[in-house]
């Protein structure tokens, strides 16, 4: 089997899962298929996957999922693409162009680094798929440092890509020509000397603000201005109402100031009122409190006396009971005394006993040395007599 058989029988593999709706399965056959390809045959395998899915229903879809994958890797494609001459370039390109108009926001995260690409070529291509994408309905370019980034390249060193970025800032000025009008004449300002610039910026101005743009233009200024003025009135009303608001704020501050007074004055006035009548009530009660004590105190003088007689007594058998108790418990201490110095005595004499012990041994010990003393003297001796005789004996 021939390498073109074997390429089209794994399109149509690729092809008939996608139609059977197995796009996992095809997205893994597509990767599988590209990993297997070599580095130079890489655009036409990625080429003829394009061309073979992209009309396909579910297609579109599994583009979205190898591009969402990093299969389909777009920076490496695009620069992939600027080797290759400019007709194969942009007939790849436009195999794009429906995915790009109607899955615009795959791309559109790539664009501002492929912009500023060192190879103009990658700036050329990046900027055709821009093209693409400001043509589509799904989308609308509008981020501001994108943008802007599209517009310096107005400025770029070759020719073909300040064309693409010419197409680009038309495409989007027509969606949102006031954007693109205050970018662009923001940017021209930086190079007031540049007179190519200048010409491509009013090129691209006036491709998108017409004549009926310009009235509305105008009207949206009036407008503005309008509102503006309305803006700033209100802002002049809101502040004399806040200081006349301020104004009713002191002057009820200051009311509620003196209502305080006056209600603190009022209180006082009453507790001086409430102390002198408990000032009168009290006296009137300690009097009446006095008098009735007087009388309780005559008629129960007498019970008192007798009970405090009685109480008396309990007191001294009280305490009758607790010197008899005292007695009993020193009796106790005694008898406890007694015992601990007979204890005493016992050890003592224990003590003499074993002193004397001690003596009679420690006189043992010396008669035992005494004689052992003794004893190495007369060994002394008879070894020298003994010597003495061994002495005269050989001297005969």
């Amino acid at each position: 089997m021939t390498e073109l058989e074997n390429e089209r029988k794994e399109m149509d593999a690729i092809k008939e899962l996608i139609v059977e709706g197995k796009i996992d399965d095809a997205v893994q056959r597509i990767a599988q298929y590209l990993n297997q390809t070599m580095e130079e045959n890489y655009i036409d395998a990625l080429e003829n996957i394009i061309e073979t899915i992209s009309t396909l229903h579910g297609g579109r879809t599994v583009i979205r999922f190898l591009i969402e994958n990093n299969i389909l890797d777009i920076p490496g494609l695009i620069e992939n693409l600027s080797k290759k001459d400019p007709l194969l370039r942009y007939s790849f390109l436009l195999l794009l162009k429906d995915i790009c108009e109607n899955e615009g926001d795959l791309f559109l995260p790539y664009s501002e680094n492929l912009l500023i690409s060192d190879d103009p070529n990658v700036r050329e291509a990046n900027l055709q798929l821009l093209i693409f994408m400001a043509g589509g309905e799904k989308l609308d370019v509008e981020q501001q440092s994108l943008i802007e980034t599209i517009a310096s390249k107005l400025n770029d060193e070759k020719e073909f890509v300040a064309e693409k970025a010419i197409q680009v800032l038309k495409l989007i000025g027509k969606k949102s020509p006031s954007v693109i009008t205050h970018i662009l004449t923001e940017y021209a300002k930086n190079y007031p000397e540049k007179e190519d610039l200048k010409k491509r910026i009013d090129l691209i101005l006036k491709s998108i603000v017409t004549v009926e743009r310009i009235e509305e233009i105008v009207e949206e200024e009036a407008k503005e201005a309008e509102t503006e003025e309305k803006i700033f009135k209100e802002e002049s009303d809101l502040k004399k109402k806040k200081i006349e608001l301020k104004k009713e704020q002191l002057e009820l501050k200051e009311k509620v100031q003196e209502l305080e007074e006056k209600a603190i004055e009022k209180k006082e006035k009453a507790l001086k009122i409430k102390k002198e009548l408990l000032e009168e009530k009290e006296i009137e009660l300690i009097e009446k409190a006095r008098e009735e004590i007087k009388i309780e105190e005559l008629e129960k003088s007498e019970e008192e006396i007798l009970d405090k007689k009685l109480e008396l007594k309990k007191i001294d058998l009280e305490i009758e009971k607790k010197k008899l108790e005292l007695e009993e418990k020193e009796k106790e201490l005694e008898k406890k005394a007694i015992l601990e110095k007979e204890k005493a005595i016992k050890l003592k004499e224990e003590l003499i006993e074993k002193e004397k012990q001690i003596t009679n041994i420690e006189l043992e010990l010396k008669q035992k040395e005494i004689k052992r003393k003794e004893q190495e003297i007369i060994n002394h001796e008879t070894k020298k007599i003994k010597e003495r005789f061994e002495e005269e004996k050989h001297g005969e």
